[in-house]
């Protein structure tokens, strides 16, 4: 298994008004320092574009391109091809920088993003019609992207309309096992009401890829309590440096060891970072990585 990092790990995020953003420059010198082995692409423009100049940064670097997160709106119909684009366009630099994976996920909307983690019976959830779509889409963006040599692994996610366990389920019923795999994004499907650990060893043998992500318990209850949003709830730090938190890191890895997976762990912290404020990404990630490398010696 290869350990790398994301840039949200530094605050860098594609959901607007998030917080500061970092020099590009600044974030992979700092995950390379620490050791990281690869990072992935973090929001669409924010590492150059252009597949030779990003190709340099990261060589300098000794960092290679791990895969991108690539949230599409596929169930409506207005935005179909224009989602469907962008997800063809990340796919082409994916492969021009010979990444393995692309991460898919739904791109949510502002209702689920307000109910985070506390999604109800009454909410709404896509309609027949939006699940054939969106999986019908699914399938052929992980076709399209088999075609230029990469895993689709697909990413459940707080805030959008693939995050409860039966959300999860369903996404994982009607797309194509044998196209579409599972990111194991562990902190977002805790966030969602999951059990991380026991949809690693469910599904053990569609995990393509995997993020891990720990949460601390006492501030995902008091966010989940008084209605946060999920940026708000990023913005309370309810996510924890990995290992330090309410998820069983160690069995997760255990799990993943005993599967035989052996592709990228990429460990992750969501984060905002204010403007003007002195804190320092670089701490709480080298955190996680010295949990992570030393759990899995």
């Amino acid at each position: 298994m290869k350990v790398g990092t994301a840039p949200i790990t530094w605050g860098v995020c594609e959901l607007p008004n998030w917080g500061t953003l970092l020099p590009y420059a600044q974030v992979l010198d700092e995950m390379a320092e620490i050791g990281y082995s690869g990072t992935e692409l973090g929001p669409w423009g924010y590492l150059p574009k252009d597949a030779q100049v990003l190709a340099k940064e990261l060589g300098k670097r000794r960092l290679a391109m791990a895969g991108a997160f690539c949230p599409v709106a596929l169930h409506d119909p207005r935005r179909y091809d224009e989602q469907f684009a962008y997800a063809m366009d990340t796919c082409r630099l994916l492969a021009e920088l010979a990444a393995p994976v692309l991460v898919l996920a739904e791109a949510g909307d502002g209702h689920r993003e307000r109910i985070a983690g506390r999604v109800a019976v009454g909410d709404r959830r896509f309609s027949e019609d939006e699940w054939k779509r969106f999986a019908h889409g699914a399938n052929e963006i992980a076709r399209r992207a088999k075609e230029m040599g990469l895993v689709t692994a697909f990413h459940p996610h707080a805030g959008t309309y693939v995050e409860t366990p039966a959300e999860i389920d369903e996404l994982l019923r009607r797309t194509d096992a044998s196209l579409v795999g599972l990111c194991l994004d562990t902190g977002h499907v805790f966030y969602g009401g999951g059990d991380p650990v026991a949809l690693a060893r469910r599904e053990r043998s569609r995990v393509r890829h995997v993020h891990l992500k720990d949460v601390h318990r006492d501030r995902y209850a008091r966010a989940l309590a008084d209605g946060l949003d999920f940026t708000a709830a990023v913005g309370t730090d309810v996510f924890a440096p990995v290992g330090s938190g309410a998820i069983d890191m160690a069995a997760i890895l255990r799990t993943l060891r005993d599967a035989g997976y052996d592709g990228w762990l990429i460990v992750e912290q969501d984060i905002q970072i204010r403007p003007n404020s002195s804190r320092q990404p670089k701490v709480d990630a080298k955190k996680s990585f010295d949990f992570v490398t030393a759990t899995l010696r």
